[in-house]
């Protein structure tokens, strides 16, 4: 057992040495690249679910009613009857978990589940400017064309659709963490 213990002692001090002798900032830009992945058009029932205040905080529902999906290697239609729960915290921010479905084009079902939270981050500029960041998940069909959505890590923004008064929708933008 103590061999075992140095030998990963040894090892790990290898590869730390390794990482840094790299000569690469650990903070640099360029950390992470991304590829685009698609842009939903998503309609929601401005007929809010409201809890009101919970044990979590203020608890409320807004229902999917459909849309779009569409990007270089996925189209497809939101189906109806998914949900976006929406809780805002004590400090201002508002967490969401939308779960819903698309169907794409082609017929396969991907279930997918959106976390985002939402600062308001007034400027000068846009006094109404939020911050709205999301991580997505997929649930897609192995052996579908889509089964490498299982197998990745994807970001994304949320942005009210720029007709929202007369036609309320979210714009959902996505990409892959590569």
């Amino acid at each position: 057992m103590k061999k075992l213990t140095l030998f990963l002692t040894a090892l790990l001090a290898m590869t730390s040495l390794n990482a840094f002798s790299a000569g690469q900032d650990p903070n640099r830009d360029n950390r992470f690249d991304t590829k685009f992945v698609y842009e939903s058009r998503v309609s929601i029932d401005m007929d809010r679910a409201t809890v009101g205040q919970s044990k979590y905080g203020e608890r409320g529902i807004v229902w999917i009613t459909g849309g779009d999906v569409k990007g270089p290697r996925i189209n497809a239609t939101v189906m109806p009857g998914g949900g976006d729960w929406q809780l805002g915290r004590p400090d201002g921010v508002r967490d969401l978990t939308a779960r819903y479905a698309i169907k794409t084009n082609d017929g396969h079902v991907i279930v997918i589940t959106n976390k985002a939270i939402i600062d308001p981050r007034p400027t000068a500029e846009n006094p109404k400017n939020d911050y709205v960041r999301s991580v997505l998940n997929f649930e897609a069909p192995i052996g579908s064309p889509y089964e490498w959505m299982n197998k990745s890590i994807f970001l994304g923004t949320v942005e009210l659709a720029p007709d929202f008064e007369q036609d309320p929708a979210v714009i959902i933008r996505v990409w892959e963490l590569l």
